[in-house]
C-alpha cells in the first residue's frame, strides 16, 4: 500500500482518458496458461479504475476514465489478414472489464497496433500455396525452427495462424494450443520473434506504424475539435 495507493493517487487520480497495452502474443508464444494470466490481470486492471461516464461534480473533484484503449501490441508482428483476429482475441481477454465498463458508461474500443513497424507484409509459395508472410530482421538471439538469427539477416516468417474464433484459444482443458512452455518451439502452434527497428528511419522521416493514428483519435478527438 505504500507504494501502488500514492502511484494511484499522483499518476491515476485524474486521468479520464486511459490507454492499456497488451502484449497478446508473448502469451501466445508461452501457451494456455499465460493467456490465463493474463485475461486475469486485464480483468484486475479495470478493477482498480475508477471507469464509468463524468458527473460535473466527479469532473471537478475525483475523474473517472471515461475512455478506455485497449491495444494490442506488436501488430507489425502478423499478416494484416490476421490483425482482426488478433483485436478478437483481445476483446475476449477483456470481455468481463468491458462488461462493467459499459454499465459504468464508459467507451471501451480494442486496436492491434505497433507504434514502430518492423516488418513488411508478403505473400510467400509454399508447396504450391500461397502463405500471408511477414518480412523482417530478428533481433540476435532469436530463435525459430532450429536457427538462430545474429541480428542482421532479413527473413520471411509464417508465425501461425491466429483462430477465427478466439474462444478456440481458451479451452476449459487448458489445452486449446502448444506454447512454447509445454515443449520445443517446433511444436508450439505459435512462433513471435522479436524484429529490429527498420534501418534508415529517423528524425527526418514519420516513423512507419500501424493504426497509431486510430489510437490517437479515438483517445484525442474529442480533445481536439
Amino acid at each position: 500500500s505504500a507504494v501502488v495507493r500514492p502511484f494511484f493517487r499522483d499518476h491515476f487520480a485524474r486521468l479520464d482518458h486511459q490507454i492499456v497495452l497488451v502484449d497478446a502474443l508473448s502469451a501466445l508464444n508461452a501457451g494456455p496458461a499465460a493467456l490465463s494470466d493474463l485475461e486475469r490481470a486485464l480483468d484486475s486492471i479495470l478493477v482498480a479504475f475508477r471507469v464509468g461516464r463524468n458527473s460535473l461534480m466527479s469532473a471537478l473533484l475525483r475523474p473517472r476514465i471515461e475512455k478506455v484503449l485497449f491495444a494490442a501490441t506488436k501488430a507489425d508482428h502478423l499478416h494484416r489478414a490476421s490483425h482482426d483476429r488478433l483485436e478478437a482475441i483481445l476483446r475476449r481477454l477483456v470481455d468481463r472489464a468491458l462488461a462493467r465498463a459499459r454499465e459504468g458508461g464508459a467507451r471501451i474500443d480494442v486496436a492491434a497496433l505497433a507504434a514502430i513497424r518492423a516488418t513488411r507484409e508478403a505473400d510467400v509459395s509454399k508447396g504450391g500455396r500461397s502463405i500471408a508472410a511477414i518480412i523482417g530482421t530478428p533481433e540476435a538471439g532469436q530463435e525459430a525452427g532450429g536457427q538462430v538469427f545474429d541480428g542482421s539477416a532479413e527473413v520471411a516468417l509464417f508465425p501461425g495462424a491466429l483462430p477465427a474464433d478466439p474462444d478456440a484459444l481458451f479451452a476449459a482443458s487448458g489445452a486449446a494450443f502448444r506454447g512454447l512452455a509445454s515443449g520445443p518451439d517446433s511444436e508450439a502452434d505459435f512462433r513471435f520473434l522479436r524484429f529490429r527497428p527498420p534501418a534508415g528511419i529517423g528524425a527526418a522521416s514519420p516513423l512507419p506504424h500501424i493504426r497509431l493514428d486510430r489510437a490517437l483519435q479515438f483517445l484525442l478527438g474529442d480533445r481536439l475539435r
